[in-house]
């Protein structure tokens, strides 16, 4: 039987180590993708404005995470200490693009959680979603425009955006990366015009 003394003691010892391991880690900080909104919102009747239904962002399984990955060699990615994302890959790239595209299409209701079956939706397709070693931040994107029938019509596109972060650090990659996704709003921005002169089906 381990005396009373000696089991405090080694109870103690091994709280002391537990505690020094979390402190010589600090606490990874969370970061958003998108630029931020203003402080006050503009308030404005959805009123005979266009209603597009943004579709949750698709992402391959290997990148929609809240790890902040950085890719080292051709096949190794490394997840950051230091950061994360604040939501999935997949759910940040929609919520910016949300915001982007209301900033770019004033007179369009772009709709994330529609409770009806918006006539004309927006489907974006993450083919790469890349923090490279060097910096070099790249979204790889298709995207289109499909009427209530589920149909793509002729509105489709693909590009790849890339940016360099300014810096190693997970707040340079988070910008960088923000860049990149207001690149890819800025495409889907034109095809949506393209699409306004249409009668919805």
């Amino acid at each position: 039987m381990i005396p009373a003394r000696r089991s405090g003691l080694a109870t103690a010892a091994a709280a002391a180590l537990l505690l020094a391991a979390c402190g010589s880690y600090p606490l990874a900080k969370v970061y958003r993708l998108g630029d931020p909104g203003p402080a006050t919102p503009d308030v404005a009747s959805d009123a005979g404005r266009p209603v597009f239904d943004l579709r949750t962002v698709s992402a391959p399984d290997d990148v929609d995470t809240t790890d902040i990955l950085r890719s080292e060699g051709a096949n190794r990615v490394v997840a950051s200490p230091t950061g994360r994302w604040a939501e999935r890959v997949s759910v940040g790239v929609t919520q910016a693009l949300a915001a982007a595209l209301s900033r770019r299409l004033p007179d369009v209701v772009i709709e994330t959680r529609s409770a009806y079956e918006a006539p004309r939706r927006i489907l974006v397709d993450i083919d790469r979603f890349e923090i490279g070693s060097s910096g070099r931040c790249l979204i790889a994107a298709r995207w289109g425009i499909t009427g209530a029938d589920g149909k793509t019509g002729p509105w489709s596109d693909q590009g790849t955006f890339v940016e360099t972060a300014t810096s190693g650090t997970d707040a340079a990659a988070a910008a960088a990366m923000t860049l990149a996704a207001n690149q890819l709003a800025d495409q889907i921005a034109i095809t949506v015009r393209r699409t306004l002169a249409v009668p919805p089906k």
